[in-house]
């Protein structure tokens, strides 16, 4: 009985190193799946980063290109606005000196005339002061200057409504 009971002893011993060595195998397997699993995650992981900063750059490239162009932009629109006023400036002071000068020339042609002086009534002068005086409530020269500030002021507001307009059609959002 004792060689039954050694011979169960030494056979209980190997069934559990063997069980033992599949419990080992199935635990290397295991761990070479887990190690593969890990290793995909580790790339997928690498990956997503690569992507994220690949991201992060194009946006920050893309907003870069934004703010140049917006700069651009305010540069154009500050130059045409700048010409537009250029412009208006000139020609408001073109028509302003040909006020002024139609003012002076009238007002020299109304000095020369003999006949505003004269108590002759044959010479129905439409220009005499007493006309001025009717129409303006003071002296030719006085009128004359009244049409001279009026005319000034209405050529003022025809380059500012014109200014305004011009101003209004400069294109100030980027087209897309």
């Amino acid at each position: 009985m004792s060689a039954a009971l050694e011979l169960a002893g030494r056979w209980w011993r190997e069934g559990l190193i063997a069980a033992l060595v599949v419990v080992i195998a199935l635990l290397a397997m295991n761990i070479e799946v887990r190690t593969a699993e890990r290793d995909t995650a580790r790339t997928g992981l690498a990956a997503e980063q690569q992507a994220h900063k690949q991201t992060v750059a194009n946006y920050r490239a893309a907003s870069a290109e934004a703010q140049r162009e917006a700069a651009d932009n305010v540069v154009r629109v500050k130059a045409e606005q700048a010409q537009i006023t250029e412009r208006t400036k000139n020609e408001y002071q073109a028509r302003i000196a040909d006020v002024d000068a139609r003012y002076e020339r009238v007002r020299t042609q109304l000095a020369a005339r003999a006949d505003l002086g004269s108590p002759d009534p044959a010479p129905v002068s439409l220009a005499s002061d007493a006309t001025c005086r009717a129409y303006g409530g003071t002296d030719c020269d006085g009128l004359l200057a009244k049409l001279r500030v009026a005319e000034r002021q209405a050529w003022n507001l025809i380059a500012l409504r014109q200014w305004v307009a011009d101003q209004a059609e400069v294109k100030v959002e980027l087209s897309q």
